[in-house]
């Protein structure tokens, strides 16, 4: 079992570890831009940020992991995804996780919606 976030990263193969350093860097920076305090902590076996303070503390905003063939992102939340479908659109997902292709990167309008939307549910 990985115990912390850079353990799971370090444990993926190259370029999914590189991948996966780019798309943590950017989530960390657009949740920061939000005013969220978070902190990084494994959830589901996998890495994310946890809410520090304010509405939603101690809840999972968003997660994130390296697959075969993708990256994913997880907002820890069913619903979040079904209200983005306008900037998602031509994105590969299910119903609780949007898929990156590995050296990729979501526009970052795509996760500050996805970040203001899981927050939203939390009010």
């Amino acid at each position: 079992m990985v115990e912390n976030p850079n353990s799971y990263i370090a444990a993926q193969p190259e370029p999914l570890a590189k991948s996966l350093r780019a798309l943590r860097q950017l989530l960390a920076a657009r949740i920061t831009h939000a005013g969220v305090a978070v902190e990084e902590v494994m959830s589901y076996d996998m890495p994310g940020f946890r809410i520090l303070s304010g509405h939603g503390t101690g809840k999972m905003l968003i997660g994130y992991a390296g697959w075969t063939a993708h990256l994913a992102i997880y907002p820890h939340s069913g619903g979040v995804l079904g209200r983005m479908t306008q900037e998602t659109r031509g994105m590969s997902q299910t119903k609780s996780a949007l898929h990156v292709p590995i050296g990729g990167l979501p526009d970052e309008r795509v996760v500050d919606r996805m970040v203001h939307l899981r927050l939203d549910e939390m009010d």
